[in-house]
Order: C-alpha cells, then structure tokens, then sequence
C-alpha cells in the first residue's frame, strides 16, 4: 500500500509541473499570444511563456499564432519579417551566494561537516518571449519565395504539438 501512495504522489507531482508551463491560448496574467497590428498586412506577434515552458515550445505556439492570425486575415502565406524573440532570456547571472555549513552528529559520535555555497554563475528564471514581426499575404512572397511560410501547411503538421 505504501508503494501505491509513493507511486501517486509522484505522478501527481508530474502531473502538477507539466500543468504549470503556459499553455496555447490569447494572453493572460500568466502568459500567453498577442498581436499588434502594424499596418494592413504586417503585424506584430508575441507569445509569452513561463519558467516552465522551453524556448522550442515558444517558438512552436508563436509560429502556430502567426500562421492562425494569416488564415484568420484571409491569406494563405507569412513572411518572418524580424524575429525578436527571446532578446531579454538571460543564460546565466554572476550573483553574490550565501554560505551555509552543517553539522551533523551521528549516533555513533562522529562528526560530518558540509560546506555549500551558491557563488558564482546561477542559473536565472526568465519568462521566454517570441516575438515576430509579420508580412502576411497571399501566397508566396516572388522575392523570397523559400523563406514563406504556407500557414495551413505549418497548421496540419503542428497541430499535435499544440497543448490548449
């Protein structure tokens, strides 16, 4: 019975973590896609995630916004005009640590000391942000016909990977 309640806990956990990272829906107080409208057919898209969604994700969801707002719009292609995404996603940060020792005494009379420090390079929390800007027409762009992106296309294929 004991490795039944350890075995849900733990799957509860889980469970618990992957409901924490944004999922694909229009911006809220925790994260999600926007857009902007620039002019008649380029617009500014951003999907903001969480800690706990990962940069391949973000670029997913953004791209999946982009290619629904052009079909929404009434065209059938996009263009990545500039691509901002991710300019505020620190790597790591130089940060003054705390140092914390602990003693421990064993029933047996020894003595175990441990030293741990957080100096140096840490890891950072940051909310990853995409953010592209648009051209949105329709059909292939004839001076960069490679570089469009056919947004039904990019839809059938990344419909899967979308968590609503």
């Amino acid at each position: 019975m004991n490795s039944i309640l350890k075995i849900t806990i733990t799957l509860s956990m889980i469970i618990l973590l992957l409901g924490c990272a944004v999922t694909y829906r229009p911006i809220n107080a925790s994260g999600g896609y926007s857009e902007n409208q620039l002019n008649e057919n380029t617009f500014e898209v951003t999907f903001e995630g969480n800690q706990y969604n990962n940069l391949n994700e973000v670029r997913t969801y953004l791209t999946y916004r982009c290619s629904e707002l052009t079909l929404e719009q009434g065209l059938s292609h996009f263009l990545i005009v500039e691509d901002a995404s991710f300019e505020d996603v620190p790597d790591k940060e130089f940060v003054e640590g705390d140092l914390t020792i602990e003693t421990r005494t064993s029933m047996s009379g020894g003595v175990n000391t441990n030293v741990r420090s957080s100096f140096g390079a840490q890891e950072v929390t940051s909310n990853p942000v995409g953010k592209f800007i648009i051209m949105m027409r329709q059909g292939p762009d004839p001076a960069h016909p490679t570089a469009s992106m056919n947004a039904r296309q990019f839809i059938e294929a990344n419909e899967h990977l979308i968590k609503r």
